[in-house]
């Protein structure tokens, strides 16, 4: 098993996954700014990186820390720069200098694709600040023996101030709220517990490279809150189906195909993704509890 460091663990996803890396058991580290974390460290210093890396002594790190608010990104792309590529970029030092048998696991996002899909690892259109300061950070990452993989996910949160997508979506549908939702938006997203369950293969296998972590046969995201609705037995007709280009809310451009082909990851890692509606149906157990 590894003994492994979990920057950013206090977040979305790093409260799921660092329970359950220590289940599985390996030796798990947490790091963040707040929260119930064992290690806090400002990575956007790179002494306070480098002191990290040499007091924990991690044979594999997975970053988890960034800025994904896309607008805010827009808005202050020199914030994006610093959490998104400043801290990878430190972080990756680190390891040359204090750790050089040291695995990074770098999470990158879909965001990074658009036209039609599904994609390749090769297909990148940058369409966003967020989207360019993450493939700044796979370059950086890919400095070190890493794995980098592309992905984004839903699931119900276990991070106290945080809620996911699909608690938006979950909590809308039950108090019978407006809610407008898009049909010119593809993705192929993971439930957050399967995200999880891979990286902690990662873990074990670390093979490197770039890779596409997804579900097969993505949708529309309209068609992901039309297909969570019926799963949880919710009506559905305060649910209005438009396109992001409608909406005065997004700053920024969203791509409109992220959907992701992610045969490589299954190739190397010897298995088969699930489709996103068996993802789907996964949620239904853990918004019932």
């Amino acid at each position: 098993m590894a003994h492994v460091l979990v920057i950013g663990a206090t977040g979305l996803l790093g409260s799921t996954l660092a329970p359950a890396l220590a289940a599985s058991g390996h030796s798990v580290v947490t790091h963040g700014l707040s929260g119930p974390a064992q290690e806090r460290a400002d990575l956007c210093d790179f002494a306070q990186a480098s002191a990290l890396v040499a007091r924990v002594k991690p044979d594999c790190i997975i970053n988890l820390a960034a800025l994904t608010n896309v607008d805010l990104c827009e808005r202050e792309p020199h914030k994006a720069y610093l959490l998104n590529v400043a801290t990878v970029t430190h972080v990756a030092r680190a390891i040359r200098e204090q750790a050089p048998l040291c695995h990074l696991i770098q999470i990158s996002t879909d965001q990074v694709y658009d036209g039609t899909g599904p994609h390749l690892e090769a297909n990148v259109t940058v369409t966003n600040t967020y989207a360019f300061s993450k493939i700044a950070a796979e370059l950086a990452a890919a400095s070190v023996p890493s794995t980098i993989l592309r992905t984004t996910f839903f699931g119900r949160s276990r991070c106290a101030n945080r809620t996911s997508f699909s608690d938006w979506i979950v909590q809308a549908l039950r108090k019978d709220a407006p809610l407008n939702v898009f049909d010119d938006i593809l993705f192929s997203p993971l439930d957050i517990k399967t995200l999880a369950s891979m990286i902690e293969r990662v873990v074990r296998m670390r093979p490197v490279g770039l890779f596409n972590l997804g579900a097969r046969e993505g949708m529309s995201k309209a068609a992901f809150v039309f297909a969570l609705a019926e799963v949880m037995d919710l009506a559905t007709n305060h649910i209005t189906r438009t396109v992001s280009t409608a909406s005065s809310a997004l700053e920024a451009y969203r791509p409109k195909d992220m959907r992701m082909d992610c045969s490589l990851f299954e190739r190397t890692m010897g298995l088969q993704l699930p489709t996103l509606i068996d993802q789907i149906h996964l949620l239904r157990s853990d918004y019932l509890e």
